[in-house]
Protein backbone atom coordinates (compact mmCIF):
# COMPACT_ATOMS: atom_id res chain seq x y z
CA UNK A 1 0.00 0.00 0.00
CA UNK A 2 1.47 3.80 -0.98
CA UNK A 3 1.81 5.93 1.85
CA UNK A 4 0.22 8.42 2.52
CA UNK A 5 0.97 12.49 2.00
CA UNK A 6 0.64 14.13 4.96
CA UNK A 7 -1.83 17.00 5.27
CA UNK A 8 -0.16 19.95 2.93
CA UNK A 9 -1.76 23.08 5.07
CA UNK A 10 -5.08 24.76 4.10
CA UNK A 11 -3.40 26.62 1.44
CA UNK A 12 -2.04 23.33 -0.50
CA UNK A 13 1.28 25.44 -0.78
CA UNK A 14 4.40 23.40 0.67
CA UNK A 15 7.25 26.18 1.34
CA UNK A 16 11.07 25.48 0.96
CA UNK A 17 12.65 27.09 4.21
CA UNK A 18 15.77 28.27 3.43
CA UNK A 19 19.23 27.17 4.32
CA UNK A 20 19.65 28.87 7.57
CA UNK A 21 20.47 27.68 11.42
CA UNK A 22 17.09 26.36 13.43
CA UNK A 23 17.55 29.42 15.58
CA UNK A 24 17.78 31.85 13.19
CA UNK A 25 14.67 30.08 11.17
CA UNK A 26 12.22 29.67 14.28
CA UNK A 27 10.68 32.92 14.19
CA UNK A 28 9.82 33.15 11.02
CA UNK A 29 8.50 29.16 11.23
CA UNK A 30 5.92 30.36 13.68
CA UNK A 31 5.02 33.31 10.96
CA UNK A 32 4.24 30.43 8.57
CA UNK A 33 2.06 28.43 11.17
CA UNK A 34 0.25 31.91 12.22
CA UNK A 35 -0.75 31.64 8.36
CA UNK A 36 -1.94 28.13 7.91
CA UNK A 37 1.80 26.90 5.75
CA UNK A 38 1.86 24.15 7.70
CA UNK A 39 4.15 22.24 4.98
CA UNK A 40 7.59 22.18 4.84
CA UNK A 41 10.99 21.35 3.07
CA UNK A 42 14.41 21.38 3.89
CA UNK A 43 17.12 20.97 1.63
CA UNK A 44 19.46 17.84 2.50
CA UNK A 45 22.26 20.20 3.66
CA UNK A 46 19.37 20.91 6.74
CA UNK A 47 19.34 17.87 8.12
CA UNK A 48 20.93 18.72 11.04
CA UNK A 49 18.07 21.16 11.79
CA UNK A 50 15.13 19.07 11.66
CA UNK A 51 15.19 17.70 15.44
CA UNK A 52 15.14 21.69 16.47
CA UNK A 53 12.54 22.24 14.13
CA UNK A 54 10.34 19.22 14.71
CA UNK A 55 10.95 19.79 18.92
CA UNK A 56 8.86 23.21 18.32
CA UNK A 57 6.80 22.58 15.26
CA UNK A 58 5.79 18.94 15.29
CA UNK A 59 2.51 19.49 15.97
CA UNK A 60 1.99 21.64 14.12
CA UNK A 61 3.31 21.51 10.59
CA UNK A 62 4.92 18.56 8.42
CA UNK A 63 8.67 19.42 7.57
CA UNK A 64 10.16 17.37 4.69
CA UNK A 65 13.30 16.97 2.75
CA UNK A 66 13.02 18.47 -0.81
CA UNK A 67 16.23 17.33 -2.39
CA UNK A 68 16.98 13.27 -1.89
CA UNK A 69 18.81 11.94 -4.71
CA UNK A 70 20.18 8.49 -3.51
CA UNK A 71 18.43 5.55 -1.27
CA UNK A 72 20.90 6.80 1.10
CA UNK A 73 19.05 10.74 1.24
CA UNK A 74 15.80 8.66 1.69
CA UNK A 75 16.60 6.49 4.39
CA UNK A 76 18.60 9.25 6.11
CA UNK A 77 15.59 11.17 5.89
CA UNK A 78 13.03 8.71 7.56
CA UNK A 79 15.46 8.37 10.33
CA UNK A 80 15.49 11.88 10.72
CA UNK A 81 11.64 12.02 11.56
CA UNK A 82 10.67 13.59 8.21
CA UNK A 83 7.48 13.60 6.91
CA UNK A 84 7.81 12.93 3.48
CA UNK A 85 10.83 12.72 0.97
CA UNK A 86 10.84 14.72 -2.11
CA UNK A 87 12.79 14.44 -4.89
CA UNK A 88 13.29 16.62 -8.42
CA UNK A 89 13.95 13.69 -10.40
CA UNK A 90 12.12 10.34 -11.06
CA UNK A 91 14.20 7.98 -8.81
CA UNK A 92 11.92 4.59 -8.37
CA UNK A 93 14.86 3.33 -5.90
CA UNK A 94 13.86 6.05 -3.45
CA UNK A 95 10.24 4.75 -2.64
CA UNK A 96 11.78 1.26 -0.77
CA UNK A 97 14.71 3.63 0.90
CA UNK A 98 12.29 5.56 2.45
CA UNK A 99 10.82 3.06 5.02
CA UNK A 100 7.35 3.63 4.91
CA UNK A 101 7.74 7.83 3.90
CA UNK A 102 5.18 8.79 1.75
CA UNK A 103 7.87 9.93 -1.48
CA UNK A 104 7.02 12.69 -4.08
CA UNK A 105 8.93 12.13 -7.14
CA UNK A 106 10.16 14.44 -9.39
CA UNK A 107 9.45 14.48 -13.57
CA UNK A 108 8.80 16.80 -16.86
CA UNK A 109 6.53 14.37 -19.11
CA UNK A 110 3.32 12.81 -18.28
CA UNK A 111 5.26 9.39 -19.05
CA UNK A 112 7.87 10.47 -16.25
CA UNK A 113 4.89 11.23 -14.07
CA UNK A 114 3.01 8.30 -14.45
CA UNK A 115 6.08 6.10 -14.02
CA UNK A 116 7.17 7.74 -10.55
CA UNK A 117 3.22 6.74 -9.55
CA UNK A 118 3.86 2.97 -10.63
CA UNK A 119 6.95 2.84 -8.36
CA UNK A 120 4.79 4.04 -5.64
CA UNK A 121 5.30 7.46 -5.15
CA UNK A 122 2.36 9.08 -3.12
CA UNK A 123 2.26 11.96 -5.21
CA UNK A 124 4.52 13.11 -8.40
CA UNK A 125 5.34 16.71 -8.92
CA UNK A 126 6.16 18.53 -12.30
CA UNK A 127 9.61 20.13 -11.86
CA UNK A 128 10.29 23.03 -13.44
CA UNK A 129 6.68 24.07 -13.94
CA UNK A 130 7.58 27.66 -14.86
CA UNK A 131 8.70 25.65 -17.78
CA UNK A 132 5.85 24.98 -19.30
CA UNK A 133 2.42 27.28 -20.45
CA UNK A 134 -0.99 27.62 -19.19
CA UNK A 135 -1.99 24.74 -21.40
CA UNK A 136 -0.29 22.28 -19.46
CA UNK A 137 -1.53 23.54 -16.32
CA UNK A 138 -4.91 23.25 -17.45
CA UNK A 139 -4.59 19.32 -18.73
CA UNK A 140 -1.73 18.00 -17.14
CA UNK A 141 -3.67 16.95 -13.81
CA UNK A 142 -6.02 15.02 -15.42
CA UNK A 143 -4.12 13.67 -17.98
CA UNK A 144 -1.76 12.17 -15.05
CA UNK A 145 -4.80 11.22 -13.05
CA UNK A 146 -2.19 10.88 -9.60
CA UNK A 147 -1.82 12.88 -6.93
CA UNK A 148 0.23 16.39 -8.70
CA UNK A 149 2.34 19.28 -7.52
CA UNK A 150 3.43 21.66 -9.35
CA UNK A 151 6.67 23.06 -7.94
CA UNK A 152 9.14 25.57 -9.39
CA UNK A 153 9.21 29.22 -9.22
CA UNK A 154 5.75 30.57 -9.54
CA UNK A 155 3.65 32.89 -9.61
CA UNK A 156 0.43 33.53 -7.52
CA UNK A 157 -2.00 33.56 -10.90
CA UNK A 158 0.19 30.42 -12.18
CA UNK A 159 -0.44 28.39 -8.61
CA UNK A 160 -3.99 29.24 -8.65
CA UNK A 161 -4.40 27.72 -12.24
CA UNK A 162 -2.88 24.52 -11.16
CA UNK A 163 -4.83 24.14 -8.18
CA UNK A 164 -7.71 25.01 -10.39
CA UNK A 165 -6.62 22.54 -12.86
CA UNK A 166 -6.12 19.27 -10.10
CA UNK A 167 -3.32 19.87 -8.57
CA UNK A 168 -3.23 18.58 -4.88
CA UNK A 169 -0.24 21.52 -4.11
CA UNK A 170 1.88 23.89 -5.04
CA UNK A 171 5.90 24.29 -4.05
CA UNK A 172 6.66 27.69 -4.71
CA UNK A 173 10.51 27.16 -4.67
CA UNK A 174 10.93 31.01 -4.27
CA UNK A 175 8.33 32.25 -1.58
CA UNK A 176 10.70 32.16 1.15
CA UNK A 177 13.77 33.82 0.58
CA UNK A 178 16.51 34.26 3.54
CA UNK A 179 16.15 38.17 3.58
CA UNK A 180 13.05 37.83 4.72
CA UNK A 181 13.64 35.53 7.46
CA UNK A 182 16.90 37.53 8.76
CA UNK A 183 15.51 40.97 8.45
CA UNK A 184 14.73 43.30 11.64
CA UNK A 185 11.45 42.21 11.00
CA UNK A 186 9.30 39.37 9.47
CA UNK A 187 6.58 41.84 8.33
CA UNK A 188 7.60 41.65 4.75
CA UNK A 189 7.29 37.55 4.97
CA UNK A 190 3.91 37.97 6.27
CA UNK A 191 3.06 40.18 3.48
CA UNK A 192 4.34 38.00 1.12
CA UNK A 193 2.69 34.66 2.75
CA UNK A 194 -1.06 36.88 2.73
CA UNK A 195 -0.40 36.87 -0.86
CA UNK A 196 -0.19 33.18 -0.99
CA UNK A 197 -3.49 32.48 0.79
CA UNK A 198 -4.59 29.98 -2.13
CA UNK A 199 -8.12 29.53 -1.78
CA UNK A 200 -9.22 32.64 0.57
Amino acid sequence: MVPQLPDLGVHAVVVSLPDLDADELLPACEVLCQEGFTAWGVRMVQLPQLAALLRVFGRRARIGVQDATTPDDATAAARAGAAFVASPYLLPELVPAAQGLPVILGGMTPSELHAGMVAGAAAVQLVPSEAFGTSYARTLPALVEHPLIASGRLERYQADLWLESGGIAVWPRQLVEPDAVLGDSLDELRVTLQQWRLGD
